[in-house]
């Protein structure tokens, strides 16, 4: 009995852990996007096309994250039309965070760079 005890504590501490590393990298992604957007002059560089590779291809990043980090790659001074209907739905589902919302937007809205009310909000990001 005891140690069927010890393995739940166990499996039960190792699901937390879990759950908590992959809230901390996802706030590191999404203020990783946001410092990659407060830069944002017409597409994002070589290198931050890169760490946004890494991003979307992470196990530990969500479905919004990954589609936000496909969007920014392909930005060309704005959103390509299929990745806007993609940001637009993140924008409109509730169950989102609210800051990944305003991401999504932002990166939906970007005209060569953001807005300075969209760097502002960028900022509150970090």
């Amino acid at each position: 009995m005891k140690i069927l005890r010890s393995s739940l504590l166990i499996l039960l501490l190792g699901l937390t852990q879990a759950v908590i590393s992959q809230a901390i990298a996802g706030e590191d992604n999404i203020e990783t996007m946001a410092q990659i957007m407060l830069k944002l002059n017409h597409y994002p560089s070589d290198s931050e096309k890169e760490t946004l590779r890494q991003i979307s291809l992470s196990s530990t990043s969500s479905k919004y994250e990954k589609t936000m980090a496909n969007a920014m790659i392909n930005l060309e001074h704005s959103a390509k039309p299929e990745d806007k209907k993609k940001l637009s739905a993140i924008v409109k589902d509730d169950s989102a965070p609210e800051d990944v919302r305003t991401l999504a937007q932002i990166i939906h809205d970007v005209n060569h760079k953001p807005s300075a009310e969209d760097k502002k909000k960028l900022e509150n990001l970090k």
